[in-house]
């Protein structure tokens, strides 16, 4: 075997490393990676002075304190329907990658309404939990439609 056949069989960018690595994996990542970043920007709204006291309107309860690490948790839970729609999608979809970030963007607009209208204790705090949304959003939608086909072979 010549060097430079052995050369092209042996290297591997990135990009080829997490195209071979199944979407369940990559997803999982993306998610708790997201729950992370989510966690930590969560800490610094709490250092800052952000009361996350939050009930929903019409429920006649006073706020309640969202517990530490709640919004990490939530992003980890609710990931999980995230996980399905993508694996199912690399599976089904005509057009994995873009049919992706249509559904999921759209999720995480329809996630941040009841933050909108949540009774809280501060506008502060409807604010900051919208922006986690999107925080969590902007680690994980990418991560999934990097790894995701823009057409899938099954469908062609």
């Amino acid at each position: 075997m010549s060097t430079s056949t052995y050369t092209q069989a042996t290297t591997t960018s990135r990009g080829q490393f997490a195209a071979r690595m199944p979407v369940w994996l990559v997803s999982v990542t993306a998610v708790l990676v997201g729950a992370l970043v989510t966690g930590v920007y969560e800490f610094f709204a709490r250092a800052v002075g952000v009361p996350f006291n939050v009930a929903l309107p019409g429920t006649g309860v006073e706020p309640a304190a969202i517990p530490a690490t709640g919004l990490a948790w939530a992003v980890a839970e609710l990931g999980l329907i995230g996980i399905i729609i993508a694996v199912c999608l690399d599976r089904f979809a005509k057009r994995p990658r873009s049919t992706w970030k249509r559904t999921a963007w759209t999720l995480t607009a329809l996630s941040m309404v009841p933050s909108l209208i949540a009774v809280t204790d501060s506008y502060a705090t409807n604010i900051m939990l919208v922006i986690s949304h999107l925080v969590a959003a902007a680690v994980i939608v990418p991560v999934i439609a990097a790894r995701l086909a823009e057409r899938n072979p099954r469908r062609a």
